[in-house]
């Protein structure tokens, strides 16, 4: 059969329907093969080129996916799926896909996706935030924070629960106030107002209204009151009368937007209460009467009745409570006639004029009543009259027309008369007051109806505030550890509900937390529950290793990477686990290769760049550290390890203003750690500036009290002005917290020696001995000594290097 000339839509929905079915199950070979006849059967429809895009960037196919769509960028959704791919291809083909998505800028800069995707529905062309979001990562790409910043927080503007647009602004560096992201947006709360009466004000639960959104079809096809209650005219008095009919309609649904908000109802009373009170004793416009006529013949002429039945019933007065009964067998009965009843014509008209004479003999018999009330109000006089004028013209309202009076009551009417002076007649008064209560229900009918505010639905809006209040504890503590507020952030995380709390990617963070500031036990601890937690991560598994390389412990340390290895040998981390424990057993060579092997599977990776370096630096390769170095500035340029390796190559090559530099800059990304602004502070001492030196040493001390190598740096550039007395009292706290350290114990006895202090001086310097026996021939020197003064100068190679050691 020869393929049509144009494209049927039925067939390209029918691919489409097989297109996402197989995207939605994962199932890649079959999108790609429907996707690719799709494209060949529609060749001139961007939306099926966006398909095909769509699935090989699924299948990783990023050159063929880049090529596609390269001639189809006016399309949003293949302008987007370019500029990924351009992003995962890199190479400086950023700029590309931020010239494409700019390019189409119009057609997406107004768009918004919240809310518009569920279990069962998707859209399936991008919306601003999700694009802001990725121009925001090209640009982070290229470099240019500064745009990169912009985009994210356009993107966050939209739609604070955007995660990646929030990390990508953390990572930036710039300053946030995390609270003014995760609150509501104007979206987000357009979507919380509802009409009175809607969905989840009648007491459903959130439970129920999911089922009924996902069910809405089958209800709408199997429902059959929902098309006649949303067409059928509001002017049939016949529908608008009865109480019991409309609930009947609406059992279940709870939902009312549909119907008209009367404004003639008090406050305290709903949609309901105002159709059940107030249609009964009004006349409804005559052009709506008109309309509803001409939509249905069989609605017309029973409306026509009702409406005539019903101006009877303005005319009578107040009546007995069993009198309304007879509404709501009309009401019955015009259900039965409008929903497929299948009684005979005659019958129909039979039981009618049957319950018309009913009708009538209980009007009589109410318009008796009203009149004997009507001959007593008149004979108690004209005063009493005038003062209950209102009452009367309500019970005259409620006058029927009727021209046939009962004999007896004429007499009454007549004989009273000849009694009174001379009034005008009943009947005139009569006609006047209904005239009167006409107008004025005239004009409440036609009255504009004001339109009904929305109303918040508190369900929505919980829910919304719940998830913003959870983001915004995780955000809190995702920007305090980027910031390298360690404190801060585990007190974040530790707010977080236990469920949320123990998870894997949470407790990395708190491990991570913990490790910067070299508290490693408790580190190690959270990572091993990761490891309980999520036995085939290995995500964040080359911190854990470094965890683990600072303690020595070589072999928890060579299990990981035989576990990790195992596990997924294409994972950069193993990798990196693997070079750790290579580098802990001083084989830097095959630490080497590790490390390149890391690289070449993440060139992203920032931190098995800044590892590969100081393998360099063990090696005393100082260029080639210094390229590795350089490559993880490259790709992240606020990795303070790769800034700190920088400092100290240059530090070796002495180039001190250059190594200065690069620790600074260090210590401006992470301005906690004291060991960065010790390195600078030993920088200034080697470049004479000793009182700039003791103001770093000062600062880290004061950052991190406990810091071994922070007091024994202060203690030794005091000793070096000739502060003796300030000099003791750090070493004697650094003795506290250090008191197997060889190196403190030499720096006592030369101090003390320096006091003239012999004993103490020989005590310390013979403990020093003990702990370390390799530096025997100076310690022995010193002691041989101590009688001649002790000219203590930091340019003392052999001391230097005694003190310095592994501090």
């Amino acid at each position: 059969m020869p393929s049509p000339t144009s494209p049927q839509p039925g067939t390209v929905a029918q691919f489409r329907a097989i297109i996402w079915h197989s995207l939605d199950n994962g199932l890649l070979d079959t999108a790609l093969f429907t996707a690719e006849r799709l494209v060949a059967y529609d060749t001139k429809s961007a939306d099926a080129v966006h398909l095909f895009a769509l699935c090989l960037f699924r299948d990783a196919q990023y050159r063929q996916a880049e090529a596609l769509t390269k001639n189809w960028l006016k399309h949003v959704g293949c302008a987007y799926i370019y500029a990924q791919c351009c992003l995962k291809l890199g190479g400086g083909k950023e700029n590309c896909g931020i010239s494409a998505l700019e390019g189409c800028k119009r057609s997406w800069s107004s768009s918004t996706g919240w809310n518009h995707h569920t279990d069962t529905d998707r859209k399936s062309l991008p919306d601003a935030a999700a694009i802001q979001c990725m121009i925001g990562k090209l640009w982070h790409a290229l470099g240019d924070t500064k745009k990169a910043v912009d985009a994210y927080v356009a993107a966050v503007k939209v739609n604070p629960f955007l995660w990646e647009a929030f990390t990508g602004l953390c990572n930036t560096g710039v300053n946030l106030r995390v609270n003014n992201i995760f609150k509501q947006s104007q979206e987000m709360i357009e979507y919380c107002k509802v009409m009175p009466g809607q969905a989840n004000t009648a007491g459903a639960s959130a439970e129920e209204t999911v089922n009924r959104s996902r069910h809405a079809t089958e209800n709408y096809q199997n429902d059959p009151f929902t098309s006649t209650t949303q067409n059928r005219d509001r002017s049939d008095l016949s529908y608008n009368n009865h109480p019991s009919f409309f609930n009947r309609l609406n059992e279940g649904t709870g939902s009312a937007s549909h119907i008209e908000t009367p404004t003639a109802q008090s406050s305290g009373s709903g949609p309901h209460d105002f159709l059940a009170a107030n249609g009964v004793n009004d006349k409804p416009p005559p052009v709506r009467k008109t309309r509803a006529a001409a939509a249905d013949p069989a609605t017309r002429k029973l409306t026509s009745r009702s409406t005539r039945d019903n101006n009877a019933e303005m005319r009578r007065p107040n009546p007995e409570p069993s009198v309304p009964a007879a509404p709501a067998r009309r009401s019955t009965r015009l259900n039965t006639l409008k929903f497929g009843s299948k009684l005979g014509t005659a019958e129909r008209e039979t039981r009618l004029a049957a319950k018309e004479r009913e009708r009538e003999q209980k009007k009589r018999a109410a318009s008796a009543r009203m009149r004997t009330n009507l001959v007593g109000s008149v004979a108690m006089g004209k005063e009493k009259e005038k003062d209950r004028g209102s009452s009367e013209d309500v019970n005259v309202r409620g006058n029927p027309t009727s021209r046939h009076r009962p004999s007896s009551l004429n007499t009454a009417c007549d004989s009273l008369r000849q009694h009174k002076r001379k009034e005008p007649p009943e009947s005139s008064l009569t006609r006047v007051a209904k005239k009167q209560m006409s107008d004025v229900t005239s004009k409440t009918l036609h009255a504009p109806l004001p339109p009904a505010k929305p109303q918040t639905d508190k369900s929505r809006e919980e829910a919304q505030l719940c998830l913003l209040d959870m983001y915004k504890k995780f955000g809190n503590g995702y920007y305090s550890l980027n910031r390298y507020h360690c404190p801060e952030a585990l007190q974040a995380f530790n707010a977080l509900p236990a469920s949320q709390r123990d998870t894997p990617r949470i407790q990395c963070l708190m491990g991570k937390a913990y490790y910067e500031m070299a508290q490693y036990k408790e580190a190690e601890q959270l990572f091993v529950k990761v490891r309980q937690l999520d036995q085939v991560r290995t995500e964040d598994m080359e911190v854990f290793s470094t965890i683990l390389w600072h303690q020595r412990k070589d072999v928890d340390l060579s299990y990981l990477a035989h576990e990790l290895i195992a596990l997924d040998r294409s994972s950069p981390e193993s990798w990196c686990v693997l070079g750790n424990c290579f580098s802990l057993q001083r084989d830097h060579d095959q630490a080497l290769k590790c490390f390149k092997r890391a690289t070449q599977l993440n060139p992203k990776l920032a931190y098995a760049f800044t590892l590969q370096g100081h393998e360099h630096v063990s090696n005393e390769e100082y260029e080639k550290a210094l390229v590795s170095y350089r490559n993880a500035v490259a790709a992240d340029n606020r990795h303070y390890n790769a800034w700190y390796g920088l400092g100290k190559v240059y530090e070796k090559m002495g180039k001190y203003e250059v190594a200065e530099k690069h620790f600074r800059t260090a210590a401006k990304i992470n301005p906690t750690n004291a060991v960065l602004v010790c390195c600078v502070g030993m920088v200034l001492e080697k470049m004479k500036d000793f009182d700039g030196a003791l103001v770093q040493y000062n600062n880290a001390v004061n950052m991190s009290p406990k810091s071994s190598l922070s007091r024994f740096k202060k203690a030794r550039i005091l000793m070096s002005m000739h502060k003796y007395h300030e000099a003791l009292q750090e070493l004697i706290i650094l003795k506290d917290l250090s008191p197997n350290e060889a190196t403190v114990h030499f720096s006592l006895g030369r101090l003390y020696k320096s006091l003239r202090d012999k004993g103490l001086a020989i005590k310390h310097l013979t403990i020093a001995l003990n702990l370390d026996p390799k530096a025997g021939h100076l310690i022995k020197d010193v002691i041989e000594n101590l009688d001649e003064d002790d000219n203590y100068s930091v340019e003392d190679s052999e001391v230097y290097k005694l003190l310095d050691g592994d501090q």
